[in-house]
């Protein structure tokens, strides 16, 4: 498996994360600094001056020219998602219907990427199946985009799916924070 997996372990996160099981309220904080944690370094800020008649005014702007996708089954990552808005106006949040292949398909057929300026980001609480995959193969089939234009983030990871995305994909980047190791 060649598969690019970047652990978070920002304090904040890892102490939520340990919190889990005791609060329901914790995977809205989690998907809030993740979903931070990973487009802190695919968000391009442009430095914008502006003369005033006694000085010269700074501001920082997100750069129009790009495009942020979250995929995600928001019926399942809504807590997680909710505020990401707040910091993120620019971003497009697609929901996604996993049931099956024909579901996917339905659900983004009127999704417009270029790859040039696009950025997608699939959204998940715990990737345990296979419908990862299938996303993914729909993405590079029907939307012509290559798996190392695709990241993943998922709070918990299954190291058997993990592998299955590395065996097909292995240009592909996940983010996670912690990695369920099947009892062997």
């Amino acid at each position: 498996m060649k598969l690019n997996i970047y652990k978070i372990s920002h304090p904040i996160l890892q102490t939520l994360i340990d919190n889990l099981n005791k609060r329901e309220q914790s995977y809205k904080h989690i998907g809030f600094l993740f979903i931070y944690e990973i487009f802190r370094k695919y968000i391009e800020i442009e430095k914008i001056y502006i003369k005033q008649v006694r000085n010269i005014k700074l501001i920082h702007v997100i750069n129009k020219n790009k495009k942020y996708f979250i995929l995600t089954n928001i019926s399942h990552t809504y807590d997680m998602i909710n505020d990401i808005i707040t910091i993120l106006p620019e971003v497009h949040i697609i929901n996604v219907n996993y049931q099956s292949t024909n579901k996917i398909e339905e659900s983004l057929k009127n999704l417009r990427i270029d790859v040039d300026i696009s950025k997608i980001l699939i959204i998940e609480k715990i990737t345990n199946k296979d419908q990862t995959i299938d996303l993914i193969k729909y993405l590079e089939k029907k939307k012509n985009l290559h798996s190392k234009n695709i990241n993943i983030g998922c709070i918990i990871s299954n190291e058997e799916t993990l592998n299955k995305i590395g065996n097909n994909y292995p240009a592909l980047k996940v983010y996670t924070t912690k990695i369920i190791y099947k009892n062997k």
